[in-house]
């Protein structure tokens, strides 16, 4: 009883290293792409927000301050 407690906690160690390892070794690897993932999700926000904000209060006044 005791031999199985100790080979199921060494596998469970095993798996959790394992995973803690690809788990970083992916990030590293795809570091570039999950930021271009994170640019065009949050590109796509803005102009979501911006198309709702212009529906609601109309399209913004291009005029400049005169001095």
């Amino acid at each position: 009883m005791l031999k199985i407690y100790w080979h199921t906690v060494d596998i469970v160690i095993y798996v959790v290293l394992s995973l803690f390892f690809l788990l970083i070794y992916l990030t590293i690897y795809f570091k570039a792409m999950i930021d271009k993932i994170c640019y065009n999700f949050f590109s796509m926000m803005d102009d979501i927000c911006e198309w709702v904000a212009k529906k609601i209060a109309g399209p913004r006044c291009k005029c400049k301050k005169k001095k």
